[in-house]
């Protein structure tokens, strides 16, 4: 296993085991936090003014190399933001760890790459409520109502969307058959804060199918005070 060439290293693991070893050059980012309002063209702006400072900031320009401990929701959902900001994102969940020989921080020289927000890859709360194929990657309990985080006033799910656990998207062979999907066609991926979701969209990009992620999901969508099932 040798590190990739021409790429830009990107180490989403907490702080601490990135600065205990990291891959040579590699950047720290976690950006499985961060919630934001994007329903409006000024919000959407925004962030793309905001990845445009972060990408600058970091040193980052395609293609960019993100790695975990495994496809965690962390992993996917900061190589979404970046992937959404219009810049090349590959996922490496294993193998890279006997190549962790850099402790400490890197400080990487700043770019001039500028976002561009690929909208094809996102779904607003209103495209998310009129969307004809909505899944819901979130437990079954979650989706009938039955539970839900302390943040959140109630329970429910989206009018119309369909029950689709993370579980199943873990065992990529069948999946699309299970799902009644086809390479090529688009389908909406939602779950409580668009971590667990963004995991479902690579996997179904892998396979050809044209995901786009509700990253505000069930929090926003509470937040908002649009209507719930059941």
């Amino acid at each position: 296993m040798e590190l990739p060439e021409d790429r830009v290293l990107v180490d989403t693991r907490p702080k601490e085991a990135y600065l205990q070893g990291h891959l040579p050059g590699a950047r720290h980012l976690d950006l499985s936090a961060p919630r934001l309002r994007l329903r409006e063209e000024a919000e959407l702006q925004a962030l793309e003014e905001g990845l445009t400072e972060l990408f600058q900031g970091l040193g980052l320009k395609s293609p960019v190399v993100l790695y975990d401990e495994g496809l965690t929701s962390r992993l996917c959902r900061t190589a979404f933001f970046l992937g959404l900001g219009g810049l090349e994102v590959e996922l490496w969940t294993e193998g890279w760890e006997p190549l962790a020989t850099e402790t400490g921080e890197v400080h990487p020289e700043r770019t001039d790459t500028t976002a561009r927000l690929r909208r094809d890859w996102l779904l607003t709360a209103d495209e998310a409520a009129r969307h004809p194929l909505l899944l819901d990657v979130r437990s079954p309990e979650e989706h009938r109502g039955l539970v839900h985080p302390p943040c959140c006033p109630r329970g429910g799910r989206i009018p119309g969307s369909r029950s689709a656990p993370l579980e199943l998207f873990l065992s990529p062979d069948g999946l699309l058959e299970k799902l009644g999907l086809k390479p090529g066609e688009e389908v909406g991926v939602y779950c409580h804060s668009g971590a667990r979701s963004a995991v479902a969209f690579f996997i179904l990009r892998s396979l050809g199918v044209r995901a786009r992620n509700y990253l505000g999901s069930m929090h926003e969508w509470l937040q908002e005070g649009l209507p719930t099932e059941p």
